[in-house]
């Protein structure tokens, strides 16, 4: 990959580390140096070596002190890096929740809303408007749409509360509800805003199947407060 000036940069959060990204001609290229430090390789320029050429390259940023170069790696780049730590494959580990969150979080959003953004702000077009389609659904489709959401939420905040006592205990199914209580945050509050949206005209009632609209409607984002 030849050298590419880019102002077009990103910033997503995995866990306590800061993950750059990068438009080049329509596809996502990852600061080379927020994915090691993530996945906890230490030796950057060695690990950059083992790629192939077309799975690495070098960009210009501008910085407070001028232009500076910085390497970069392509998506397929990244799960090489990934796959040649030793934990890669081991569930929970930190190179494994990486896979994981790349996949299910970042690549996805990218590549549904067509932009690099964390907050709604366009940064680098990717792709054309999404396609909508019409549908009709009866009050009973509506309601069970609306309460398999909620099932999902409330699986995801009780994976969150047990999951800490289940890696102290060393339990081979960490990684698993590690994975059903974090990686699917990001569908879920999609989902929400769907489900929101289907169900605006409908008054809650908690004396009928729409009390499920309770828990719609104070829905936290962060899922730092339980919904029911």
């Amino acid at each position: 990959m030849t050298n590419q000036t880019s102002t077009q940069l990103s910033t997503f959060n995995f866990e306590n580390s800061a993950i750059r990204v990068i438009a080049v001609n329509g596809e996502p290229w990852f600061v080379a140096k927020d994915v090691c430090d993530a996945i906890g390789i230490d030796n950057n320029r060695k690990a950059l070596l083992a790629l192939d050429d077309d799975e690495k390259g070098v960009t210009l940023s501008n910085t407070l002190g001028g232009q500076q170069e910085m390497n970069i790696i392509s998506e397929s780049g990244m799960y090489t890096l990934i796959l040649r730590c030793r934990e890669a494959v081991k569930k929970g580990s930190v190179p494994h929740r990486f896979r994981k969150w790349v996949t299910a979080e970042v690549l996805p959003q990218i590549r549904k809303t067509g932009q690099y953004s964390q907050n709604n702000q366009q940064i680098a077009p990717l792709a054309p408007p999404p396609k909508k389609y019409t549908f009709e659904f009866t009050e009973d489709e509506l309601l069970d749409l609306a309460w398999a959401w909620f099932a999902f939420i409330r699986g995801i905040h009780t994976f969150r509360h047990i999951y800490s006592a289940f890696e102290k205990l060393g339990s081979n199914m960490s990684g698993n509800i590690y994975g059903q209580g974090f990686e699917y945050a990001t569908t879920a509050r999609n989902a929400h805003k769907v489900i929101n949206r289907l169900t605006k005209d409908f008054q809650y009632d908690y004396d009928s199947n729409w009390r499920v609209l309770k828990h719609i409607r104070s829905f936290d984002p962060t899922f730092k407060q339980p919904t029911f």
